[in-house]
């Protein structure tokens, strides 16, 4: 027979499995657009600096003005292979809506979202405070959690869900 806290504790495991699973799924997108993320950062001064002519390194861009009698010709390099300067541009534009859009959707409050429907504001805040070290867990390693004060069934909640997730 179980009782109500061992209902409650499988209904937030299994909601802790649900939000490192989105973790998870956030942190491969950043792996994956890794260089979407780097452009992104750079982007508004390399346009800038393309539009004023100006040379520079620019983490992953590189340009350079070249000056020949009356005219200036721009080239440019992206990551080390020189490209044409409006298919820099467009590149730039990809790079700062990927970037915008994985820093939407993954960021903390999108994906603690995900706790909301549970009402636990335990759960919510123990999340909150550990949100980083969770992200252990997508390496397939149990993180080292701070409990403090929260109640023993939101312990025995996010160890059940570690080991859930761990374990598939």
């Amino acid at each position: 027979m179980t009782n109500a806290q061992d209902v409650v504790t499988e209904i937030l495991a299994n909601a802790f499995v649900e939000l490192a699973s989105r973790v998870c799924e956030c942190e491969k997108l950043r792996e994956m657009h890794v260089r979407d993320m780097e452009l992104a950062r750079v982007a508004d001064e390399v346009a800038r600096a393309i539009s004023e002519k100006r040379e520079g390194e620019f983490g992953p861009v590189v340009i350079k003005i070249h000056k020949k009698f009356l005219k200036q010709s721009v080239n440019v390099w992206l990551y080390g292979r020189e490209i044409e300067v409006d298919l820099l541009l467009s590149e730039l534009s990809k790079a700062k809506s990927r970037a915008m859009w994985i820093s939407s959707d993954c960021s903390e409050h999108a994906i603690l979202e995900i706790l909301y429907k549970y009402e636990d504001r335990y759960l919510l805040e123990f999340v909150h405070k550990n949100f980083d070290k969770i992200k252990a867990i997508c390496r397939g390693e149990v993180p080292h959690l701070d409990f403090g004060e929260i109640p023993a069934y939101v312990v025995d909640s996010v160890k059940k869900g570690i080991n859930t997730f761990l374990s598939r």
